[in-house]
């Protein structure tokens, strides 16, 4: 087996069935991205992701962290964190807890927005031919950089 085929499957998403790298994106509620640590391979899990990064202790108790889905258990970590109920087939939402999930949504939308901001620029939507190391992480901090230019000056 050669280098680049480990590196292959080390990147290969199962659920994009396609190489992938996954990173993490903090904003606040203007948009603005605040922090983004360098990215993974996208077969690795968010919540892994985020416990290799160890932000969540450097965040005050007082700020509230509008989480979605993929971290589950942060709320152990973080007194102050908002998360969207999981619903099954045999324990449906009731009405207050969709409604309550309609207001996170409507709140954790700014970094859906923020996502769709860094992906303005082309080349964090198409499929990266490049083999240098960390030239993803290099457009992707550029992407943000100019993000968060965009918004200072609009």
């Amino acid at each position: 087996m050669s280098a680049n085929s480990d590196l292959f499957n080390k990147a290969y998403s199962g659920k994009k069935r396609q190489t992938t790298r996954k990173g993490l994106i903090m904003t606040d509620e203007t948009r603005q991205i605040g922090f983004i640590p360098m990215s993974k391979n996208g077969r690795r899990h968010d919540k892994r992701l985020l416990d290799k990064v160890d932000i969540i202790r450097h965040i005050p108790p007082e700020v509230t962290i509008w989480a979605d889905t993929g971290f589950q258990c942060i709320d152990k970590q973080h007194p102050n964190t908002q998360i969207p109920k999981k619903g099954t087939r045999k324990r449906p939402l009731s009405p207050e807890q969709k409604q309550e999930n309609k207001i996170i949504s409507g709140i954790r939308i700014t970094v859906e927005h923020a996502i769709a901001g860094i992906k303005r620029l082309g080349c964090m939507t198409q499929i990266l031919r490049n083999r240098r190391p960390f030239i993803d992480d290099t457009f992707l901090l550029l992407s943000a950089g100019l993000w968060n230019f965009h918004l200072r000056t609009a």
